[in-house]
């Protein structure tokens, strides 16, 4: 590779998901997720400019479906268009793929703004004064090979910097589990490049020196791998690549696994969060419970996540394994004898067998037995 005789400079991001419908979740925060993604647009130009970076690489999936309404691709593409001074390079991924009559066909139609670039075709395009783009659009969700293999053969002139620009897995890792499109490790090596930029996995991931997953810009799961930044990317004159990571992200997704063995733990739940370091109101936390509680602390666990429900944008708590086990003053409670008691004794013995085929089920039903008395007390 001939070295460049001056730096260059771009931002890497991959990932977008713009029109994610997010289904699982409340209408409610569907909405305002769905929005931060197309508030990063402006985030990512602001990043741009303050790093000198004119160029912004988006390394496939753009959009989350090739049929979104027209609506959401129009803003996506009225976003990027005020971004003044910046160009967007835009590659289809397996989420967008480049197929005929597909989405890129109807932005086509509608007429992309000046400062974006789409890219529909695996051929060297003029990047920068100095760099040539080797880009690898995907044409199908599952193209069959890997779709950056014409790189090593392609011809550039003497003297640009190669840089390419790809969607897919190159470790057998993908945005959503083992992914159809695979990626050689070495391609960088192999093509002569200067620098792989690479979507797909939406954790920011370097591979080696000259070869990174930015990760999605926003995330979008409860997944512990670094989601929510872009990369600041210079390449000096040397050929040394420098990256720089950049926060992104305007809501926070974490998820913690906690032992509970009494109330008093509940503050260990607290301290959590906080470690998060976002702000509550924007923060979505999901907490993989273990352990045991009375049924009395059970309720109090009921009565904590309705407090902390109020505090965090979002709690999802998963208590499946957080078994019960009735203390004498639990069951004293339900009254002594009578219905409820013997219900909750019957639930009891099939709970404390964990190889029973109901054990589950019936550590369930006597949570649930006991806050059903409980509120049947409390209530006027």
């Amino acid at each position: 590779m001939v070295l460049s005789s001056m730096t260059i400079r771009f931002i890497h991001t991959a990932d977008w998901h713009i029109g994610k419908p997010f289904r699982n979740l409340p209408a409610d925060l569907a909405g305002e997720l769905s929005a931060a993604r197309l508030d990063a647009i402006a985030r990512i130009a602001a990043i741009a400019r303050a790093r000198n970076a004119s160029h912004v690489l988006v390394a496939g999936d753009v959009f989350d479906s090739d049929l979104l309404e027209a609506v959401v691709i129009r803003r996506a593409l009225e976003r990027m268009a005020r971004e003044v001074g910046v160009v967007w390079i835009l590659l289809p991924g397996n989420h967008d793929p480049a197929r005929p009559g597909g989405l890129w066909d109807r932005i086509a139609r509608m007429g992309a703004p000046e400062n974006v670039t789409v890219i529909l075709r695996p051929e060297p395009i003029v990047f920068q004064r100095d760099a040539m783009l080797l880009p690898a659009p995907l044409t199908s969700k599952n193209p069959g090979r890997d779709p950056t293999f014409w790189m090593d053969s392609a011809a550039t002139p003497d003297g640009l910097v190669r840089i390419g620009l790809g969607h897919g897995s190159v470790q057998g890792f993908g945005s959503d589990g083992d992914t159809a499109v695979t990626i050689a490790k070495d391609r960088a090596r192999t093509a002569g490049l200067a620098y792989l930029a690479l979507g797909d996995w939406h954790g920011q991931t370097s591979i080696d020196a000259k070869t990174w997953y930015s990760g999605t810009p926003e995330p979008d799961r409860f997944r512990d791998n670094d989601p929510g930044f872009v990369l600041s990317v210079v390449i000096e004159a040397d050929g040394t690549v420098q990256t720089e990571s950049v926060k992104t992200a305007a809501f926070g997704w974490a998820q913690n696994s906690v032992v509970i063995r009494s109330a008093a733990d509940f503050r260990n739940l607290e301290a959590a969060i906080a470690a998060v370091g976002h702000a509550p109101e924007r923060l979505l936390m999901k907490f993989n419970l273990s352990g045991s509680l009375s049924l009395s602390e059970h309720a109090s666990l009921a009565a904590w996540r309705e407090v902390w429900s109020g505090k965090v944008r979002h709690l999802e708590i998963d208590d499946r394994e957080l078994i019960a086990l009735p203390e004498d003053s639990d069951l004293a409670s339900l009254g002594g004898e009578g219905a409820l008691v013997e219900a909750a004794l019957a639930l009891q013995a099939v709970q404390s067998d964990p190889s029973h085929p109901d054990y589950a089920a019936a550590n369930l039903a006597l949570i649930r037995l006991y806050a059903f008395a409980h509120e049947a007390r409390e209530a006027p």
